[in-house]
């Protein structure tokens, strides 16, 4: 059994721009005199960094287990998909760039009623994804071609003729960045 969490460095940038953003949101809002329809704004984009910050708050307190049985979130809303009940793989790639070059990915399980999601910024992402879609592929669930594109890319799964050159997927190498 392997155990992951998400790394307070990476959590830390999110706590600071959750309580940023509610600080400049909930402030004025409660120190203010506004108009109701300023108002009405200021306390949705008040809610929408609280959100934030709550969604920050439940990756901290979150831990993963993988074994051979399945996959367990511990924390506030854990959740337990067994591999034989897996009924859902999706591997997605966020980008916060136009040239697709910085961003994040988001494993998305489901399985005997249950969705767990999982980003990559927790620690040994790729051991879980891997193991993940050895389970997909054992119940023979079908992986779409953007999951096997992002999979392609970690290196878990070798590129597929046609498939790599459509996406402009490069095998993974430990050589370093290409120039």
């Amino acid at each position: 059994m392997t155990a992951h969490r998400y790394d307070m460095t990476e959590l830390g940038g999110d706590y600071a721009r959750g309580a940023a953003g509610l600080a400049l949101t909930a402030l004025p809002l409660i120190l203010l005199p506004m108009h109701w329809i300023v108002a009405v704004a200021f306390a949705a984009a008040a809610l929408v960094f609280l959100a934030f910050l709550l969604r920050t708050w439940l990756r901290h307190r979150s831990v993963i287990e993988v074994d051979d049985q399945g996959i367990v979130a511990h924390g506030p809303l854990g959740t337990r998909i067994a591999w034989h009940d897996l009924s859902g793989f999706r591997l997605r790639y966020f980008s916060v760039r136009r040239d697709r070059q910085r961003g994040w990915m988001q494993l998305d399980l489901r399985g005997g009623g249950r969705r767990l999601r999982v980003e990559s910024t927790i620690s040994g992402f790729d051991e879980i994804v891997s193991r993940a879609h050895d389970a997909a592929v054992a119940k023979g669930l079908p992986v779409d071609d953007s999951s096997q594109a992002n999979l392609m890319s970690l290196g878990v799964v070798t590129p597929q003729a046609g498939l790599a050159e459509r996406w402009g997927v490069r095998p993974a190498t430990n050589d370093g960045p290409e120039e």
